[in-house]
């Protein structure tokens, strides 16, 4: 189908389909909807559109993190990739624009739509990838170069993710080096595929071991959900993981202040677990960015790349009465 036989099937002119695909904000909403339902449905694929945005090469990539400017800010594992992915590209001589997108005040989809059609940026590295993630199939649709930090139920795409399920089979296995038998699982969000991962790797790496109980709740990446859910099961865990370190200091917090001695792991090994002595999955996020600017780039002049998954490993901290003999 070419842009005529859309133009005629949607009741509108050539020129309304080109502006709906390259200047969207110019176009009535209704009319908008109704060239993109109408293009998807019959398979049009504006390869004129992605064949002009490689014509010229700006250097620029985009990592958009959907979240708030306070919590960016706040994030470890944001500041620890960006290491890696400014890293790579400054030693050539690229940049990358760093934008915070805020997905309850922002159309995502027609934000990154507007975006790729600026002809502005020359690749976007995706974060906080979620299953049937809408980026990804308008990304695909405007054949437009694009990694992902980690993966989702598709995976029809370009990734770059740390080992999560490996990283939660190898604390289950710290914890069974501890002869720990009643296990208090906090999870962040149940919704997001990396942890599903990990929480899998962990209940996984427990199983074939049947005097272990596991408890199985979720904090959400919040210090005051952590701290009710260790009042409800205090005096019933002799061990913590949490999936993220930020969990896992405040129920290393929550511990300290109820005289609570129990081995605590969390996830990322981000500063906060060093400074806190916590025993931590290290998940090398630098890496993973530096991986994930070198994959963008690459794809965004033509070349061949594969997804590739980075190990995780335990780094073992904390007192020396919890430490493996």
């Amino acid at each position: 189908m070419d842009i005529k036989e859309l133009a005629n099937l949607c009741g509108v002119s050539v020129a309304t389909v080109s502006r709906v695909f390259n200047e969207p904000e110019k176009v009535r909403e209704s009319t908008r909807e109704l060239v993109l339902s109408m293009a998807k449905k019959y398979g049009y694929s504006p390869h004129s559109v992605a064949k002009s945005l490689r014509k010229r090469f700006t250097g620029l990539f985009l990592l958009a993190v959907l979240s708030e400017v306070e919590r960016v800010f706040e994030d470890s594992y944001t500041s620890k990739f960006l290491k890696g992915a400014v890293g790579y590209f400054s030693e050539n001589n690229l940049k990358l624009v760093v934008d915070v997108v805020n997905p309850n005040k922002t159309n995502v989809i027609e934000y990154y739509r507007s975006l790729v059609l600026s002809k502005m940026i020359d690749g976007v590295i995706l974060m906080d990838l979620k299953d049937d993630d809408e980026r990804v199939e308008l990304l695909n649709e405007l054949q437009f170069p694009y990694v992902c930090v980690g993966r989702n139920n598709r995976n029809n795409f370009i990734y770059v993710d740390s080992d999560n399920y490996n990283g939660g089979y190898i604390a289950a296995e710290h914890f069974l080096s501890l002869r720990r038998k009643k296990l208090l699982f906090v999870g962040g969000d149940p919704t997001l595929p990396f942890e599903r991962d990990r929480r899998n790797g962990f209940f996984d790496g427990c199983k074939g071991h049947g005097d272990i109980t596991i408890v199985e709740e979720y904090g959400y990446y919040d210090e005051k959900k952590v701290k009710e859910i260790l009042e409800i099961y205090q005096g019933k865990f002799d061990g913590i993981f949490c999936t993220s370190d930020v969990m896992a200091y405040a129920a290393l917090r929550f511990c300290e202040r109820n005289g609570i001695d129990v081995p605590i792991v969390g996830f990322d090994n981000i500063h906060l677990s060093e400074i806190a002595n916590l025993t931590t999955v290290d998940q090398h996020i630098e890496v993973v960015g530096t991986k994930a600017a070198e994959k963008l780039y690459r794809l965004s002049r033509g070349q061949k790349v594969d997804s590739e998954l980075i190990s995780t490993e335990l780094i073992v901290r904390g007192t020396k009465r919890f430490l493996i003999p």
